[in-house]
């Protein structure tokens, strides 16, 4: 992909995530139902973090790197003086995808012991809260701690892509800061040698990706199981409604982080392992996570009556459209 285009592409993306993720915050705050309780400020917190990421893009407008045996995520140096914050910004901004992938593990939990009806969101309250968000913000900080130790910078690397980075993007190894790994290094004698300490750095995140992938799956299902039986068990056209909406946003946002962070970045991070490193792997990547933080809010902004009714009614397609008032306590949550 073209430099311009990406860089187009890029800031586009990060102005559409600002609006959405402004939107559903401010939806949160004025028309949410008036007994939403803590997901409210889960919801909150996820609208923050996805803009922080979009944010965290746009500053750093990275290049998504994929050619033959190496993958490389690499941005131009900004701080001249001090090439340490543009290094530490980049290992940070990288942990993001840690941030994000186990969010989504705690929002699928949360919903499970809201549909459970066992009293068990008592765990999503004072302390207990707080130690939820900080599952995500430390697991952020395991990525990019991992980024730092395993994916650096290295001279093999630099060596390896300084040829086709000039002629392909008219970048130059001084003017970059780059993180992620060669698989296929040269001995002095010219022989091929795996590069097992790049392979062990790509295992811990593949093992985070994973782990989060299976709980999602895992709660989803749960979820999934407990939704379809309280719309058997509603007696009420009100019930049914809400599961239904329950269910079309379960859907959606498990779509979301599998085919938007997971699956791309998986590909991304392996491929090159087996001599399969593509520029469109990189392009595909970079399209994905951008869009990322666009889409994420749209099913809660969507599926919910309140905030799609209050949406309809500024662009003048509803007046004093009629909200579901939808309490939230342990035996119920809206998403």
């Amino acid at each position: 992909m073209n430099l311009a285009v990406k860089n187009i592409i890029q800031n586009i993306c990060f102005s559409f995530a600002l609006i959405t993720n402004c939107t559903l915050i401010f939806l949160i705050i004025k028309r949410s139902p008036p007994k939403l309780g803590t997901y409210k400020y889960l919801m909150i917190f996820f609208s923050t973090v996805s803009t922080g990421y979009s944010f965290m893009e746009y500053f750093l407008n990275p290049l998504i790197f994929s050619y033959k045996d190496c993958f490389q995520v690499i941005a131009k140096v900004q701080f001249a003086n001090n090439p340490l914050i543009d290094r530490y910004l980049l290992y940070y901004g990288c942990g993001f995808c840690g941030v994000i992938m186990s969010m989504f593990v705690v929002h699928f939990v949360f919903r499970f012991f809201a549909l459970e009806r066992k009293g068990k969101l008592k765990y999503f309250e004072g302390w207990f809260f707080a130690c939820w968000l900080a599952v995500p913000i430390f697991t952020g900080f395991i990525w990019a701690q991992t980024v730092l130790a395993f994916l650096h910078e290295d001279p093999e690397s630099s060596e390896y892509m300084r040829e086709i980075l000039l002629q392909n993007y008219n970048l130059t190894i001084p003017e970059i800061m780059y993180v992620g790994v060669l698989y296929h290094k040269k001995t002095a004698d010219g022989k091929d040698i795996l590069n097992y300490k790049g392979i062990q750095g790509v295992c811990i995140l593949g093992t985070i990706m994973t782990v989060c992938f299976v709980f999602i799956i895992y709660y989803g299902s749960l979820t999934y199981k407990r939704i379809k039986h309280l719309i058997l068990e509603g007696r009420s056209e009100y019930t049914r409604k809400l599961q239904k909406q329950l269910y079309q946003a379960l859907v959606l946002q498990t779509i979301i982080p599998i085919f938007f962070m997971i699956v791309p970045l998986s590909i991304y991070f392996f491929s090159p392992l087996f001599h399969l490193g593509f520029q469109i792997i990189g392009d595909v990547t970079t399209f994905t996570t951008a869009l990322y933080p666009i889409i994420d809010p749209l099913p809660v902004i969507f599926v919910i009556d309140n905030y799609r009714n209050a949406v309809f009614e500024f662009f003048g397609c509803l007046k004093a459209a009629r909200e579901v008032n939808i309490n939230v306590t342990s035996s119920s949550v809206v998403n």
